[in-house]
C-alpha cells in the first residue's frame, strides 16, 4: 500500500514496500521528481521510480568481494549482467512503516547477517515542507563486529530543459578490471560547478563535490539540493535518450571497501557494533 502526504502545496507518495521508495514528488501538479508507474502485485522495479535509498552501501563493489579484517566477503551479484554488487540491500526489499503523522513518515529495514554477515538496521525518515522534503537515512550496525558502512540517495529527476550546478573539485574514473577508482582534478571543459544543460551530457560518473548545495534549474522552477557533510560524493547519472538524469549525494565513493586510497579520500568508513551513520538532504523548490 501506498502512503500519502500533503502540506500546503507539496505532495509525497512512498511505496514501502518497493524497496521503501519514493513514487511521487510533485508541488501544485508540477513532477520535482519523475513519478512512478503504477504497480499492481508484488513485483517491483525500483529503477523505474522517483528515489530510492542505497544502504549498507553506495555504487558498486567490484564483483561482490572485499575483505575486512582478513574475513573474506563474497556477494551476491543484484544488477544482472552487471557483474558487481551495486547500491546495498535496501532498494530490493520491503521497508515497513515506523512512524507516520501529518507532515512525516519513517521507514524501517531490518536486515539479518547472510552474506553480508553482519545484521543491521537502516531508517529513512521523509519530512514533507511546503517548499520541498527532507530525506534522513540511519544505518546502526547490530553485529558483533566493525561493519563497513555507507549511505546514498538515489532520485530521480525529469530531464527536460534542466540545468546542473554541481561544486565539482575531482572526477573519479574506475579501471573495469580492478575496480580501482582514481581521482584527477576536473578538467575545464569537464567542470559541472558553473552549470551544463543535461542534453549536453552523457554521464555515469562519481564526482568529489566541495560545497553542500547542488542547483537543477528547468524553464518552469529550480530545486536547491543541500546535503549534511557526510555526503562528500555525488554521482551523476545521466543516459542517453531517456526523459530522467540523476544527482545522488553519496557518503563514498564506489568500491571504496576495496581501494588502496586513504579512507579520507575515498569516505571509506566502518561501524563499532551499535554504533550509527546518519545524514540528511534536503530538496527546496524554487520559482
Amino acid at each position: 500500500m501506498r502512503l500519502n502526504l500533503t502540506v500546503e502545496d507539496m505532495f509525497l507518495e512512498l511505496d514501502p514496500c518497493a524497496g521503501g521508495s519514493v513514487s511521487a514528488l510533485r508541488q501544485r501538479g508540477l513532477d520535482i521528481l519523475r513519478p512512478a508507474p503504477e504497480r499492481i502485485g508484488p513485483a517491483f522495479d525500483p529503477l523505474q521510480y522517483s528515489s530510492f535509498a542505497m544502504v549498507p552501501f553506495a555504487g558498486r563493489i567490484h564483483h561482490g568481494r572485499f575483505e575486512l579484517a582478513g574475513r573474506a566477503i563474497d556477494l551476491p551479484k543484484n544488477f544482472p549482467p552487471e557483474p558487481h554488487t551495486i547500491h546495498g540491500h535496501g532498494w530490493h526489499v520491503p521497508w515497513k512503516t515506523d512512524k507516520i503523522d501529518r507532515s512525516s513518515v519513517s521507514l524501517i529495514y531490518r536486515h539479518s547477517a547472510d552474506a553480508w554477515p553482519w545484521d543491521y538496521v537502516a531508517q529513512q525518515t521523509f519530512e514533507l515542507r511546503p517548499d520541498g522534503l527532507v530525506v534522513t537515512l540511519l544505518l546502526t550496525n547490530k553485529g558483533d563486529s566493525e561493519m563497513p558502512a555507507g549511505l546514498g540517495w538515489h532520485p530521480y529527476f525529469p530531464r527536460q530543459g534542466a540545468k546542473l550546478y554541481l561544486p565539482t573539485t575531482h572526477q573519479w574514473t574506475p579501471d573495469e578490471a580492478t575496480g580501482q577508482n582514481t581521482p584527477a582534478s576536473m578538467a575545464a571543459g569537464d567542470d559541472l560547478t558553473t552549470g551544463r544543460l543535461i542534453d549536453e551530457l552523457n554521464l555515469d560518473t562519481t564526482f568529489s563535490v566541495s560545497a553542500d548545495t547542488v542547483r537543477m534549474v528547468w524553464p518552469t522552477h529550480s530545486i536547491k539540493m543541500t546535503s549534511d557533510p557526510v555526503f562528500s560524493f555525488a554521482t551523476v547519472f545521466v543516459p542517453q535518450d531517456a526523459n530522467y538524469f540523476c544527482v545522488e549525494p553519496i557518503s563514498h565513493t564506489p568500491n571504496a571497501v576495496n581501494s588502496s586510497l586513504p579512507a579520507d579520500l575515498t569516505g571509506f568508513r566502518t561501524l563499532a557494533p551499535g554504533e550509527t551513520l546518519s545524514g540528511s538532504i534536503a530538496l527546496e523548490v524554487e520559482h
